[in-house]
Formats: C-alpha cells, structure tokens, sequence
C-alpha cells in the first residue's frame, strides 16, 4: 500500500504527459539560456552591461505582467494557453534563427525575442503551477512537484553541456532550432491530457484591479507566505545578478571554452536532479515545515565557493558551490511549492501564484541590471563573492517566521486554516494570521 501511495502521481497517464511536456521543455530551455548569452558575447560583442540588460529582458515580465496575468489565467482553461504559448515561444525562436542566417540579427531583436519568450514563459508558469493540481489529490502534491523537479533535472542534466558543445558545433543561432523542437513537442503532450478540465468557477468578474489585489492580499497577510516571498525575491535578485555574468566569468575570467563551460553549468540541473530526489523524503524525515528554511540556511554558504572557481583543479570549486547551493534553493522550491498549492482554494489558485510570481520573480530584471552594474564597478569574481555572502543571509526572514517554530506544516493549520475557510465561502480573500 505504501509503495501504491507513494506512486500515486505516476499512475496518472495525464501526468505522465505534463511532467514529459515539461521536461523536453526545460531542456529546450536550458540549452537556449546558455544560447543567448553566447550568441551575444560571440557574434554581438556584448558587454558586461549589455549582458545585464539582456537578463534583465528575459525577467522583465514577471515584473510588468506578471500580476495581470494570474488574473486573466483565471477567468480562463488553462490547458489551452499553455499549448499557445508553447506554439509561440517556438516561432520566436525561429525568428532568431531565420534573421542570423540572412545577417540581420541585432542585439536589439535579440532582445525582442527574449521579451516574446518572457512573457510566455510567465503565462506558462503560472498556468502550469496552477493546473497541477487539478490532476492530482491535494494529499499527491509534494510527490507530484517532487517527480516533476526529478524528471524535468533530468534532461537539465545534459542541456548545458548540449548547449555550449552545439554552440561550438553548429553555431548559437542553429542550436536555438532544439529549444524551438522542444516547445513543440510540449505542446503536442498538452494536447493528448484527456481529463477535461473545468472552466473558471466565478460568475462575476469585480475587475483586473480588485481581482489582483485579492491575490495580493492572501500573501501578505499570511505570515508564512510573506517570508518566503521576502527570502525568495532576495535569492532571486542575487542569483540574477550571477546568472547575468556567470558566462562572462567562466569564458573571459577563468578562460574556459564554451563547450568546457556548458560541462560545468550542468553543475547545475544535477543539483536540481539532486534536491529533486531527497526533497519529499527530508520533508518526512526532518519536518515539512522546518525544511523550508533549514535547506537554505545549510547550504547557503556554499555559493562563496564559486569566485573561487580558476583554472584546472580550481574548476572544482564552481562545482561544488553549484550542487550544494543548488541542492538547498531546489528542496526550498519545491517544499514552498506545495504548500502554497495545498492552502490555496484552487477559484484564485492562478492569482496567489502571480502574486507570489510578482513578488519573487519581479527581482530578476532588478538582479540583472545589478549583476551588470557591479560588474563593470567592482569586478565579475568581486560581485560574485559579495552574491554568495548575501544567499548565505537570505534565509533571515524564513527564521524570523512561524516556521522556525514548526516542525511539520500541520503545525500551522491554526494561522492558514481561519483564511482558507473564509476564502472557500467567499467571504474573504485574506488568510488571517
């Protein structure tokens, strides 16, 4: 019974095929964020700052979108918008492709495209996150989001690698076609889910406005959720802030190949494979709780072993500080996760996530523009080090909240179960404290 109980999510043909559309997407995905930086340090001369602004492009629409779209996703199905913006994703890869092969590719419509695949990725995001749980029970959620991290690392295992060694190969341009592939193939796994999915369950609509606020207002005023939002808007910041120069800091700092390069950026999908793998299982063993905030402040210090990175044997550091940072940010993702799609009434599930989306992600255009700031100022291996003391800090809002006293999630049912009730009965949007 135990072993049926545990796989439960994978009996599911349909979410067999989601977690397969997602996985094939990410790797598609992956070997296109090591693609466009490439594309424009090696054909475009992008500088330091010009790679902070690109970043800053890719995230930019959690900030300016991100709220309006968790409204809008739930007045809608979202399987059906999921499939677009797969559909549309692909063709503005395409479009990069097509305009490097006649020599027509600026850093401009470079930027144009990361726009474009931005905003389909916060529509798909939060449309995703939020379909979940309509194919599983809510008591499946952990091991759900677990399997979904497992096998979707997986093929992050492999893409940057892929990406730097095509790159190489074929060019960066020619090695966008894979991700355009994948997004694709998505798309077709989206369509063959045959669980029909409900339509939007309120009969009034009280405006963009006042809709968005409800989701907002469900966040902060559970105290729970308001940490991990502030723990997890600043990792985001910072870790946009390595991302916008960690290509520039292994090819022209450290003096790496692409290909050497994308070997060591897959440090990173094996720490996620990693934390993936024991996340439902530390949750049991450690607490559901407690294991939010004790998987960063565990692993946090290990991001300051990656400035450390140089040639050789060095190399060895930058691994290291990937998988066992990467493992704590992946068991923290997922735990918080579930949590919040468990309390969550499924009527304004799409509108906490954008809430939460706006809150967290809206830091990754900020962390670019910071990334390439500070390293034009201070330095790429300076900024990074001062990155990886402020991840070490950023648990300080998790310890100051009800879960340092928790052990297990149930703990807490007093503080989410009064805002839960209420917002079933539509009283209320708010989960009291």
């Amino acid at each position: 019974m135990a072993d049926r109980t545990r796989d439960a999510p994978w009996r599911s043909t349909d979410f067999r095929l989601l977690i397969a559309g997602q996985t094939v997407t990410q790797l598609g995905t992956d070997v296109t964020a090591i693609a466009f930086p490439l594309i424009a340090v090696l054909l475009l001369d992008a500088t330091a700052w010009q790679l902070g602004a690109l970043v800053a492009v890719q995230n930019g629409a959690f900030l300016l979108v991100g709220v309006p779209a968790g409204v809008w996703l739930d007045r809608r199905r979202l399987r059906p918008v999921l499939i677009a913006t797969d559909l549309v994703r692909a063709a503005a890869l395409l479009t990069v492709t097509v305009a490097a092969a006649v020599s027509q590719l600026s850093l401009p419509l470079l930027m144009t495209a990361a726009g474009v695949l931005a905003v389909m990725r916060v529509l798909f995001d939060i449309g995703h996150q939020s379909y979940l749980p309509t194919l599983l029970d809510r008591r499946d959620l952990l091991r759900g989001n677990s399997a979904v991290e497992l096998v979707r690392s997986s093929g992050q295992v492999t893409a940057p690698s892929i990406g730097g060694w095509l790159t190489q190969l074929v060019g960066a341009t020619n090695t966008l076609l894979v991700d355009a592939a994948s997004f694709l193939v998505s798309a077709v796994c989206l369509a063959r889910i045959r669980k029909t999915e409900r339509g939007p369950t309120r009969v009034g609509r009280a405006g963009m406005v006042r809709e968005a606020r409800d989701g907002l207002r469900f966040v902060l005023a559970n105290p729970v959720l308001r940490a991990i939002a502030a723990t997890s808007a600043v990792s985001n910041l910072l870790f946009t802030a390595a991302t916008a120069l960690i290509v520039l800091f292994l090819i022209d700092t450290v003096g790496l190949r692409p290909g050497t390069a994308g070997m060591l950026l897959s440090a990173a999908p094996v720490a996620a494979l990693l934390g993936a793998a024991v996340a439902a299982r530390l949750a049991r063993r450690v607490g559901s709780a407690r294991i939010i905030w004790l998987a960063l402040a565990v692993t946090g210090p290990f991001n300051l072993l990656i400035p450390l990175t140089g040639p050789g044997w060095r190399t060895g550091f930058f691994v290291a500080g990937m998988v066992g940072g990467g493992v704590g940010q992946v068991v923290y993702g997922i735990t918080q996760v579930s949590y919040r799609q468990a309390i969550v009434p499924s009527e304004f599930l799409c509108r906490v996530n954008a809430s939460m989306r706006f809150l967290v992600m809206g830091a990754l255009p900020l962390g670019g523009l910071l990334g390439g700031a500070l390293g034009g100022a201070l330095g790429v291996r300076a900024t990074l080090l001062l990155v990886g003391a402020g991840l070490t800090l950023a648990p300080l809002p998790l310890l100051l909240s009800p879960l340092r006293r928790a052990r297990d999630l149930a703990d807490l049912t007093p503080t989410l179960g009064t805002g839960t009730r209420r917002t079933r009965r539509g009283s209320t949007a708010t989960a009291r404290p």
